[in-house]
């Protein structure tokens, strides 16, 4: 099967038009500067003969290529259509190494002319500067027919897969039958690969606890709820999915993985029936020995004020003591997604600790003494430009430069110091609210087990 992808061009679209058109077709007309720009951009990128190590394929579909931006912006005025998108960019890579330059422009003319042929103009080229031979497509967003803008299925790529497998079947080129599309984006797979905590991963972890103390699907949607998950998971839907707190777009779980379909994890649940449960006949005697002492939790909540509450936050997140650190899966739920902007989280800590700042209006305090630093360090930097400007030698030019270098860099430290505060007065409430619950279930936790034991002796 053929790589395929489309995307809208807005503004800077100067290098793709020359990349598919001839950079000598490019004299400005009446045209707005902005128009002109934005086709310009995109047809020179598909035309670009420097990006090219041999030969170059240009073909238009209901226009000619040599004109095709005068022609796209003509279509556009004739309707009164010239702002918003100017064009789209898309284009078609093939697998196979071997496949000639004529065959691949043959093919991506023919996918050209199904998809957007009957309504649109389009041009097709065909580049060999990489291993594997690609077409590119410029569309322009504004139909010809009838001045209707590109939209629906005539821009959603993940449509056009099947037109795509039906060309490259009919020319004998490769395609898969069966495409996996369960596959992860390789964004979130690189990072899953380094180690790195993302939101996919979160969520199955969670998903894994919730189903490994559930029995059934009304068990698992409630520790869901616990969770703070929002979740669709109805017989009738052929894709179950999830939201985690914080987000708004939903998650399929099949995506996941092999063990997160509907039907692996009724099967999950399933197993766990007769496990979950059962305690011995003859119980064991648990005699109980409490002892309290003191513990750093302890020494944390006595600091108090704004410190002590980011330092109690980090505690419970479990970044505090860093010589024993706490899997994410052991964390309470409503402290996972903070554990993912610990270096945010730890970075504003440490300001209320060098500062020893406990309340607001110290917060708010040290931020206005950062503004007025901000604004007399920017009036400085003003004159030392100016200077620069006038006639000086160079001794003064480079000391000049050199304490406007210096300025830079404070400044840039003081945005940082601004952003810090703007967070701490944002997240704070929040924060309170989340310890709050957290200390409320271990207390419920607490309960349970006390009574569990008192019921075992």
């Amino acid at each position: 099967m053929a790589v395929s992808k489309i995307w809208p061009v807005r503004y800077s679209l100067k290098r793709v038009l020359d990349y598919a058109a001839n950079p000598d077709k490019t004299e400005k007309k009446d045209y707005s500067d902005e128009q002109y720009q934005a086709l310009a951009d995109v047809l020179s990128y598909a035309e670009n003969e420097e990006k090219t190590e041999r030969e170059f394929y240009v073909e238009g579909i209901n226009c000619n290529p040599a004109e095709a931006r005068e022609q796209f912006v003509m279509i556009k005025q004739q309707y009164g259509k010239e702002d918003g998108i100017q064009a789209y960019h898309g284009y078609l890579s093939f697998k196979e190494q071997d496949i000639t330059p004529e065959l691949a422009q043959q093919v991506g003319m023919e996918f050209a002319q199904r998809v957007w042929g009957e309504r649109f103009q389009v041009v097709v080229t065909t580049h060999l500067n990489t291993h594997h031979l690609h077409c590119h497509f410029v569309i322009n967003s504004v139909s010809f027919i009838d001045g209707k803008r590109l939209h629906n299925e005539e821009k959603a790529w993940i449509k056009f897969r099947h037109i795509a497998d039906d060309v490259c079947r009919e020319f004998g080129l490769y395609y898969d039958p069966n495409p996996d599309y369960t596959k992860q984006n390789s964004y979130y797979y690189h990072r899953e690969k380094a180690g790195i905590p993302t939101r996919y991963s979160m969520v199955r972890e969670n998903l894994d606890e919730a189903i490994r103390g559930s029995r059934n699907k009304m068990e698992l949607m409630h520790r869901l709820d616990e969770m703070g998950y929002r979740y669709q998971l109805s017989a009738n839907r052929k894709y179950w999915t999830v939201i985690p707190k914080g987000y708004n777009k939903p998650i399929r779980l099949y995506k996941l993985g092999e063990e997160y379909s509907n039907e692996a994890i009724m099967r999950r649940l399933n197993e766990n029936y007769d496990r979950l449960g059962l305690r011995p006949f003859q119980p064991a005697v648990i005699v109980l020995r409490q002892y309290r002492l003191p513990t750093r939790e302890d020494k944390i909540k006595k600091v108090g004020g704004l410190n002590g509450l980011y330092l109690h936050y980090c505690y419970k997140l479990g970044y505090l003591p860093k010589y024993q650190q706490v899997s994410p899966r052991k964390l309470h739920y409503i402290f996972r997604e903070d554990w993912l902007k610990l270096d945010k989280l730890t970075a504003q800590t440490r300001l209320l600790g060098r500062e020893n700042i406990s309340t607001l209006e110290q917060l708010f305090s040290y931020r206005a003494k950062i503004d007025s630093e901000i604004n007399s360090l920017t009036a400085d930097r003003k004159l030392l430009r100016n200077k620069i400007r006038t006639k000086i030698d160079d001794g003064e030019l480079s000391e000049a430069k050199e304490q406007i270098s210096f300025i830079n860099e404070r400044l840039k430290a003081l945005r940082r110091e601004r952003n810090l505060c703007d967070g701490i007065a944002e997240r704070s409430d929040e924060m309170s609210r989340n310890l709050a619950t957290a200390i409320a279930d271990e207390e419920k936790t607490k309960t349970k087990e006390v009574k569990q034991h008192e019921q075992q002796r």
